[in-house]
């Protein structure tokens, strides 16, 4: 998404559908992640509360019909919607880590059977179609770059114990 919204709403029975009281959109960057998302929703929620409370307090607040055909509802994440398939795009896999970030779970896959945490990544262009994805492309100073559907990933922050080499594989 390039943009969000910060609403406020009336509560009724279902989830997400009652009455609007306050909406403000804001801009998401491509280099955008959980944290500075969570952030400006901060920053732009205190805004709207200091501007509709008081018509909310006196009785002079004016809400908005929701349009139901316009919203959307989202399931809630589990634990496999953090999972990097590295069969996946490069653009794929970095919107899935850093719409995972800390505050968030973090995306995670599979080395030696273990979980590892992804915190960043960033995507790298990379041309050699007869390598399988997942397989380690270079792997130096703390980072990975491992080989992906359409590229390459460069994992910038994770939590591997110790590196893994060159040829090995990160598994899905």
């Amino acid at each position: 998404l390039d943009k969000s919204a910060v609403t406020f709403f009336k509560m009724d029975k279902e989830a997400d559908t009652g009455d609007i009281i306050s909406q403000k959109e804001f801009k998401i960057k491509y280099s955008d992640d959980a944290r500075s998302l969570y952030d400006k929703i901060k920053k732009v929620s205190t805004k709207q509360i200091k501007e509709f409370l008081p018509k909310l307090q006196n009785g002079k607040i004016k809400y908005k019909k929701q349009n139901k055909n316009e919203g959307n509802s989202w399931r809630k994440r589990g634990k496999i919607d953090g999972k990097i398939d590295w069969r996946m795009s490069s653009r794929a896999i970095y919107n899935l880590v850093r719409a995972l970030t800390k505050p968030y779970v973090g995306a995670h896959c599979l080395y030696n059977d273990k979980e590892i945490k992804v915190w960043k990544v960033k995507e790298i262009e990379y041309k050699n179609n007869n390598i399988e994805p997942g397989k380690i492309i270079e792997a130096k100073n703390d980072s990975i770059i491992v080989k992906v559907y359409d590229g390459a990933i460069e994992i910038l922050e994770h939590e591997f114990d110790y590196l893994p080499q060159k040829g090995e594989y990160l598994k899905w």
